[in-house]
């Protein structure tokens, strides 16, 4: 019984090979992230609008 690769290798594509020395983009990932949120939100505000003006559409 060959119990030495029990486990399945790991696919090269998610193996990081960043130089841990280099700068970390981390201004470009908080605009990024914070972009998302902004879009979310406006997302949620025009939902609740629509939902409302169509609530007081048929409620008229």
């Amino acid at each position: 019984m060959n119990t030495e690769h029990s486990h399945p290798r790991i696919h090269p594509g998610t193996v990081d090979r960043s130089n841990p020395r280099a700068p970390k983009r981390t201004f470009a990932r908080g605009i990024v992230a914070n972009s998302r949120r902004l879009r979310q939100r406006i997302g949620v505000a025009v939902g609740l609008g629509l939902g409302m003006a169509a609530l007081l559409i048929t409620l008229e």
